[in-house]
């Protein structure tokens, strides 16, 4: 097709139409009319490509991964966090050389340590001489139980009494709890 000596015809159809003097610059530079037909049909083919989203300047909180300084700056945080929090705790958790499970000592009535078992239970399903409680960061022997005690999830009760290396309680729950012990630890 000559476009020069039909410079009124679209240079895609041939149609002669007075829109069709548009020039467009096409992908090798070359400038040609094209009809309001023929520009609508080709337009998403013409249109050039969507920019791809700027990626964001370093430093700036989204979308980059944090760095290893930015990274151990929150390891550290919570460390000191956790050993504060331990710190603060009225009790000191150890591990029983016999059974391995963990064990509250807490001081006691006098300010000698009383050993506890990690677990709770039911204070109406231990006997009364095996209550304990935690009051005011002590533990304290609680063989009365208040009238408020029956809502209450529990006691506590002394890790030596519950631990393998001793005989089986009589009392069913404690040997329930006595029985717990005699597999290994669960890892926390």
């Amino acid at each position: 097709m000559d476009h020069d000596t039909h410079p009124d015809r679209c240079a895609f159809c041939g149609a002669s139409e007075p829109d069709a003097d548009v020039r467009t610059q096409e992908r090798l530079g070359v400038q040609v009319p094209v009809c309001a037909a023929c520009r609508e049909r080709f337009a998403g083919a013409a249109a050039p490509a969507a920019r791809p989203p700027a990626v964001e300047a370093p430093g700036e909180p989204r979308g980059l991964p944090p760095t290893l300084g930015q990274q151990s700056s929150a390891v550290l945080a919570h460390v000191q966090r956790m050993a504060r929090l331990v710190a603060e705790r009225p009790f000191t958790e150890e591990e029983c050389a016999h059974c391995g499970h963990p064990v509250h000592r807490y001081p006691g009535p006098g300010g000698e340590p009383v050993r506890l078992a990690k677990e709770s239970v039911l204070a109406v399903s231990v006997p009364a001489e095996e209550r304990w409680r935690v009051v005011d960061d002590r533990a304290v022997p609680a063989p009365v139980l208040d009238e408020d005690d029956e809502d209450q999830v529990g006691a506590r009760v002394r890790h030596d009494v519950v631990c393998p290396a001793n005989p089986v309680p009589a009392n069913p729950r404690l040997a329930r709890m006595w029985q717990s012990h005699l597999a290994p630890a669960p890892a926390d």
